[in-house]
């Protein structure tokens, strides 16, 4: 039996008559700048406006892949009896953006872990997927997916296949979130909002080591008096580990005794932004992220020193790059450099 938290928004507005497209294999050759990708990744109606947000992407389709019966309906696919998967077909210029980032934002978008089960949803319909056409996609996928694997010590549900067919669903279902804004959605707006913001540092973040990527991406925090700046007091900076961004500076950095680094402020106010976090009981705290990159570096205090402001920014470790004064010029922050000498 399979749960679809959609139907109440979904049949309310689906022609009687709705016509699927059979398209078993599509091919954008006529288009020599374009490629196709096929990915599922739980509902269709958010993860087609996700890939939207892409740059580089030029269209996207909803569908159903490999499917045992032909042109099934969305009635059939729900049935279970198709074991077709809802899934985007996602065509795309590769000299904008490359195969690998796509895969990449993919498995950062779902709990690549989740077997037949995406946010509310459940069934064999909502598995997740990359279904290759090419011996070079199939390469891609194997890559990333191995590299996802070695990371987190853990095996991804997602199916690596050999694409047998996609055929287009229902017309109420292509580009259902831009019909319908209020529409059901597994894949959080702020990250389909942001997806082009994230396609940028997707690469970087993948090259996070485990615990790096723990502290900035899922919140984690690492331990006190053991790691790597907790008692670095030379001259220099400190950026976004992702980014590369300026945030600190060493003459704003001070030994609060909390274990983590410290500092007093921020080089610019506008490189960080502070979000409540309740995540302890009983003790409320204000989380600060990049404003770029978005990552977790810390929490923010008012327990820092009076003649400097009062605030304590405690950042991790994980989430900084010092870079010593000597390298500044040559790693592209001289500007910075006069910052030093106040």
């Amino acid at each position: 039996m399979t749960t679809d938290s959609r139907e109440t928004s979904s049949t309310t507005t689906a022609p009687s008559d709705a016509a699927t497209q059979a398209s078993p294999l599509h091919d954008s050759q006529n288009d020599s700048q374009t490629q196709d990708a096929y990915f599922a990744g739980g509902c269709f109606w958010g993860l087609e406006r996700y890939y939207q947000g892409v740059d580089g992407v030029t269209a996207t389709q909803v569908g159903y892949a490999q499917s045992k019966i032909p042109d099934p309906s969305y009635e059939q696919v729900c049935s279970g009896a198709t074991d077709a998967a809802e899934s985007v077909r996602v065509t795309f210029d590769p000299a904008r953006v490359t195969l690998r980032t796509l895969a990449l934002l993919l498995l950062d978008v779902i709990n690549p872990y989740s077997v037949n089960q995406q946010g509310n949803d459940t069934g064999r319909q909502y598995r997740s997927g990359m279904f290759y056409t090419s011996p070079e996609q199939k390469t891609v996928y194997d890559t990333v997916l191995r590299q996802l694997a070695a990371r987190d010590a853990r095996t991804p549900a997602v199916a690596l296949e050999k694409l047998r067919n996609f055929y287009n669903a229902e017309e109420y279902h292509q580009d259902y979130l831009d019909k319908n804004p209020g529409g059901y959605c597994h894949i959080p707006l702020d990250k389909i909002f942001n997806v082009g913001r994230r396609q940028r540092y997707i690469e970087r973040v993948w090259e996070l080591s485990p615990e790096e990527y723990a502290v900035t991406q899922e919140a984690a925090t690492e331990r006190p008096f053991d790691n790597a700046y907790d008692q670095t007091f030379e001259p220099g900076i400190y950026v976004d580990i992702v980014s590369g961004k300026p945030l600190f500076l060493s003459t704003d950095k001070y030994d609060s005794g909390c274990g983590w680094p410290a500092f007093s402020k921020p080089i610019n106010d506008s490189a960080l932004t502070n979000h409540r976090d309740t995540t302890l009981p009983g003790r409320p705290r204000v989380e600060v992220r990049t404003a770029d990159s978005q990552i977790h570096l810390g929490h923010v205090f008012d327990d820092g020193p009076q003649d400097c402001g009062g605030l304590r920014y405690c950042m991790n470790s994980a989430s900084l790059r010092f870079v010593p004064r000597e390298q500044m010029e040559s790693e592209g922050y001289g500007e910075y450099l006069p910052l030093l000498d106040k």
